[in-house]
């Protein structure tokens, strides 16, 4: 093999997006569009193509962060994705991206370096020491195996009540209607503040709603309000990747001044699997969550079929004294 480490640049800007594209791993955190959301939001990137002579054979997308005041890099941050992307999982390759990085790591003057993958053997596929870090998975419906219709009459259960929840809302008069308007955004992103607060969540601004909007289109945003009449129930902004065949489900709001008879989030999902499939996509992600089947959040999207897809966490220590004090934070903290 050939290898060698690339930044990103205007001139491989291509490169990246068409092997993105072309890879099963590959997602819409992955694209260089969700790169300028980042951006917005005030991380610092560090973007590498990896090419075996002059084929792309990995992308790894690295921003800046700190864990108590040591400064180091992660894969994608605020991404429901945010795994590295590198050719029939190689450990080659790995092992060169490991390499690479350890480089720019000293002359940034980095601590650490973690690596987020979908292979849950990538600690072995790595000759050095590491450590295990906390992992979340992502929860994703498969619309080929679980159409709506198999979801309402296979998946549904009297039980559980979710055909009861979606038919309460119809029944009473409540109507989706598709946004775009500033008045409708605002609209949207006040119910979600106060849900995000009700939920004690990382809350998102309103110049991100903004941002978003910005930098995507209407064909990549689908985006919702349920309202009967003047009141407002919920709404969501979701993602649409027809390149993907993927709906990413993003931000929910949630009008918690509500009847406690109705259950909003069962409605909405509802909505956004029939859109999903009613315009060919494949896959609905509904978002990372943790791997807990007592997590109020797992049970949800459990209870419409989706199915969980673990994502792995490593730290590879890079000076002295973050190792040390890592060593004494695992010693209280461990990780399963």
């Amino acid at each position: 093999m050939d290898l060698s480490i690339e930044a990103l640049n205007n001139a491989n800007i291509d490169k990246w997006e068409k092997f993105n594209h072309e890879m099963s791993e590959g997602t819409f955190y992955h694209t260089t569009k969700w790169k300028r959301v980042l951006e917005l939001l005030g991380h610092n990137p560090h973007y590498y193509l990896i090419f075996d002579g002059d084929e792309t054979v990995a992308i790894c997308p690295f921003y800046e962060m700190k864990i108590r005041g040591f400064k180091g890099i992660t894969t994608l941050p605020e991404s429901d994705y945010n795994h590295l992307i590198f050719k029939d999982n190689d450990p080659a390759i790995l092992e060169f991206i490991r390499e690479g990085l350890e480089s720019e790591a000293k002359k940034n003057s980095w601590s650490f370096i973690i690596f987020n993958s979908l292979d849950k053997n990538i600690g072995d596929k790595l000759d050095v020491s590491y450590y295990p870090n906390f992992s979340m998975g992502t929860m994703v419906l498969d619309l080929d195996h679980l159409n709506p219709d198999k979801i309402w009459d296979d998946v549904f259960t009297a039980k559980k009540g979710q055909r009861r929840y979606i038919k309460r809302f119809e029944r009473d008069g409540f109507q989706i209607r598709e946004i775009d308007s500033d008045e409708d955004i605002k609209i949207l992103y006040d119910y979600y503040l106060k849900n995000i607060r009700h939920i004690k969540g990382n809350e998102y601004s309103y110049s991100h709603f903004k941002d978003l909007y910005d930098v995507y289109t209407s064909k990549n945003i689908y985006s919702t309000l349920l309202f009967k009449e003047d009141f407002i129930a919920g709404g969501f902004l979701n993602f649409i990747d027809k390149s993907k065949k993927t709906m990413y489900l993003r931000y929910v709001a949630i009008n918690r001044d509500i009847s406690n008879k109705y259950h909003v989030q069962y409605y909405l999902l509802w909505e956004s699997i029939k859109k999903a499939s009613e315009i060919g996509l494949k896959k609905l992600d509904m978002g990372s969550n943790v791997y807990d089947h007592n997590h109020p959040g797992y049970k949800l999207k459990r209870n419409f079929g989706a199915e969980y897809k673990n994502q792995y966490s490593i730290i590879r220590p890079i000076s002295r004294l973050f190792k040390f004090g890592h060593n004494v934070y695992r010693s209280v903290n461990p990780v399963e």
